[in-house]
């Protein structure tokens, strides 16, 4: 689950960065802020998801 998390924040990241690099070039117009106050439930939502299959991976591992 470690190496799944870590991809999925390194996707979080470059797409973060590739409109925050598409609203400097004036592609389009993409305003951090607004992301973060409107998406910030999603990072818990993704953390919980991780934690459910770290879990549920751990019981799994236990039996056999």
């Amino acid at each position: 689950m470690r190496n799944f998390s870590g991809i999925l924040w390194g996707l979080g990241f470059v797409l973060v960065g590739t409109l925050m690099l598409l609203d400097r070039l004036n592609y389009l117009e993409f305003n951090f802020g607004h992301f973060v106050r409107t998406w910030w439930p999603l990072v818990l939502v993704i953390i919980g998801l991780g934690m459910v299959f770290e879990r549920a991976r751990g019981k799994r591992d236990d039996w056999g």
